[in-house]
């Protein structure tokens, strides 16, 4: 059984790795401190999910931890990723962190199949100067792994409810188990109106 419990926008997101604060441009140290992305709900509900290896699951069953930040509006969400930021350390001196830079955007749909719950998504922009390892792929589909509650010894579980995401803190494991889900699930990701215009922009190029 296949039904869709939720849709919305997606937008991912990268933080640029820490450089000393009087780094030149031309010896900025490529890399990556953070990767995250929001799922903003059709209903309004805005969530920021960090990943902990700085992007998605490759789509061969890769798990990849990810995390709960904060939850509410979209600026509360964004509201301190996006400014740069100078500050002191004792052991490196004046560092500056830059703000969050946007990698792509598009829709996104959480999926109930059988006895588990797909995330997947489509962009229908990415961004081309963005570091190889955050680059994020066209389409995708993580299957969702929840928290035990109360823990046991396998801690990971499908058993558990998508509105875990609501939930400022909660942590859960994403299964990269597809790169085409409207072919593996049978669905549209993309509303009917992304859709046409994401087709026209493709016959376009």
């Amino acid at each position: 059984m296949i039904g869709v419990l939720e849709r919305g926008d997606v937008c991912f997101f990268f933080r640029p790795a820490v450089q000393p604060a009087d780094a030149l441009p031309q010896t900025i140290e490529p890399g990556v401190q953070s990767f995250f992305l929001v799922l903003s709900a059709a209903h309004g509900r805005h969530r920021r999910i960090r990943v902990g290896r700085k992007r998605m699951p490759a789509p061969s069953g890769e798990r990849l931890w990810a995390r709960v930040e904060r939850v509410g509006s979209f600026e509360r969400v964004l509201a301190d990723q996006l400014e740069a930021e100078h500050y002191h350390t004792k052991t490196r001196g004046e560092r500056f962190q830059p703000g969050a830079r946007a990698i792509g955007q598009g829709c996104y749909a959480i999926v109930r199949h059988d006895d588990h719950c797909h995330l997947v998504y489509r962009v229908d922009h990415v961004e081309d100067d963005v570091p190889d390892e955050v680059r994020v792929p066209d389409a995708g589909s993580y299957v969702m792994l929840y928290e035990r509650i109360p823990p046991a010894r396998a801690i990971w579980t499908t058993e558990g409810e998508p509105g875990r995401l609501d939930e400022e803190g909660a942590e859960l494991v994403l299964v990269g188990v597809g790169d085409d889900p409207e072919h593996e699930l049978g669905i549209d990701v993309l509303p009917a109106s992304e859709k046409l215009r994401a087709d026209a922009g493709a016959h376009a190029r």
